[in-house]
């Protein structure tokens, strides 16, 4: 599988936003995506394979210090690369841009996701509880010192 990985644009967001509303409870809409887009802070990620976006990483950068928002993959694109593809891209330009240190919260029963930071050094360092809703459900926090 041939995958890319670029920055998103506009043109991206209704792809974003069809894969936020597969992947999550409470998804971004597509005009709350094209107005992150517009943020010094925040920054999208997109994979794509033959044009088509598959999967996206979307966080904020403020001074030296990266927040992972969302991580998602298309349900017909799991369990091919693209998470590892985003995280590899989203920590070289995070440390392009200065960052020294990424975290994020996963659920606490979403273990791929968890396998998968684990694999490029993050840690866990804490429990947000009853972080999530629809379900409930326990945070993990996760650092990487990079």
């Amino acid at each position: 599988m041939e995958l890319s990985i670029e920055k998103c644009t506009k043109k991206d967001a209704p792809c974003v936003a069809k894969i936020e509303k597969e992947c999550f409870s409470k998804p971004f809409k597509e005009e709350d995506i094209i107005s992150y887009l517009k943020s010094p802070i925040w920054h999208f990620l997109v994979a794509k394979c033959e044009g088509e976006v598959v999967g996206y990483v979307s966080f904020t950068i403020i001074i030296d210090e990266c927040q992972i928002v969302n991580v998602a993959t298309s349900q017909g694109y799991r369990k091919m690369g693209v998470g590892k593809s985003l995280i590899k891209e989203l920590l070289s330009y995070a440390k392009k841009s200065g960052v020294s240190k990424v975290y994020l919260e996963v659920r606490e029963s979403n273990l791929p996701a968890i396998s998968l930071y684990k694999k490029y050094g993050f840690e866990i360092v804490g429990v947000s509880k009853n972080h999530y809703s629809q379900p409930t459900e326990n945070a993990l926090l996760m650092n990487l010192e990079i």
